[in-house]
């Protein structure tokens, strides 16, 4: 994992969402879904918002060490699960100047929950043809049936 990237979600595979303070991740490939709470979607919205990892783990290092090492692990399995990547253009990009949501919430001394995965719906993820776009227009799209001989 490179610290010093920004990450973008690891879009049209993973959508995410926010419902009220609980940011739910779909990674639309495998059918998984995770939900993420309290400081860890701070941290999802950090690292999206063009926060660098390495400034969410020092700032809850200087506040428990234990910390940083669960903000590691948070953003390790982010990337593990494929969902979120390193921006192909983030030399272009610069750090947010704002201070990260999730740096004020571990100064205040919150604790990093894990990211819960779910898979108990994969199979109808997987089957919902809704997904099936068009990948210019993103919209879906009725596949016309094979010809029949």
């Amino acid at each position: 994992m490179h610290f010093e990237e920004i990450y973008e979600v690891s879009t049209p595979d993973v959508v995410a969402e926010d419902f009220g303070g609980e940011i739910v991740v779909l990674n639309l490939s495998n059918g998984r879904y995770f939900s993420l709470l309290g400081v860890s979607a701070d941290i999802w919205r950090d690292l999206v918002a063009g926060h660098k990892p390495y400034s969410l783990v020092d700032c809850a290092a200087a506040v428990r060490a234990p910390l940083g090492e669960a903000v590691v692990a948070l953003i390790a399995s982010m990337v593990e699960e494929g969902l979120i990547r390193p921006l192909a253009d983030s030399a272009s990009r610069s750090m947010p100047s704002e201070a990260a949501s999730a740096a004020v919430a571990l100064r205040a001394g919150e604790d990093v929950p894990p990211m819960e995965s779910f898979d108990d719906m994969a199979e109808l993820i997987l089957a919902d043809p809704i997904h099936d776009v068009e990948e210019d227009i993103g919209w879906p799209v009725k596949r016309e049936p094979a010809p029949t001989a």
